[in-house]
């Protein structure tokens, strides 16, 4: 984490040293929105709305495809460690974050695959955003849901959303519309040997 730390500070300091001599300009930027600014500092338009696309950035497309390539590396990784078809875990990230790795929602949950911060620390995680940190502990509580569920899918995916004693509680999904509209999404995206695990 420090070392994260230290390179953004660093990347600030290149920032600030490419920025140097635009001082005098700071009181008018602070008058402008963004997009103004934009067009200013680039002389292009730029659309007031937040819809820039990476695709139309070679380097950023490039990046996105690492990610993502490094994201299905690792996927593959932990499923395989813990007897889960891919997919299912695909499914369950796309569902949860929005494939997003700095997601976190109001219960602390976080990362790809949103896994509840206790759990994470049970599991020796350090960084809930990291994605390899976070695909192992996620991939190792929905196993270990699996197998308390007898291998049914939907009851383990309701007691990693949930809770497993909410799921024994109601022997069933809860009615819970979050965490029944978690499971149909999750399954809904699924074909159906990964169904089945």
């Amino acid at each position: 984490m420090l070392e994260n730390m230290n390179k953004i500070l660093e990347r600030i300091d290149g920032l600030n040293q490419g920025f140097k001599g635009m001082a005098h300009k700071r009181a008018r930027r602070q008058q402008q929105t963004f997009a103004a600014a934009m067009i200013e500092a680039t002389k292009t338009p730029v659309s007031a709305g937040v819809s820039a696309s990476p695709a139309t950035n070679p380097a950023a497309t490039n990046i996105a495809n690492n990610i993502k390539s490094d994201v299905e590396t690792l996927i593959d990784k932990y499923s395989k460690e813990h007897n889960l078809s891919p997919q299912l875990v695909q499914q369950l990230i796309a569902v949860a974050s929005g494939n997003n790795p700095q997601a976190v929602d109001s219960n602390g949950n976080a990362g790809l695959m949103q896994i509840k911060p206790e759990i994470f620390s049970q599991l020796g995680g350090q960084n809930p955003l990291d994605p390899e940190q976070n695909i192992k502990a996620g991939t190792k509580d929905l196993s270990d849901m699996l197998q308390r569920n007898g291998g049914d899918v939907s009851l383990a995916l309701a007691a990693y959303n949930s809770d497993p004693a909410t799921v024994k509680r109601f022997g069933g999904v809860p009615p819970f519309p979050s965490t029944q509209n978690f499971v149909s999404q999750v399954l809904s995206g699924l074909g159906s040997d990964d169904k089945k695990k």
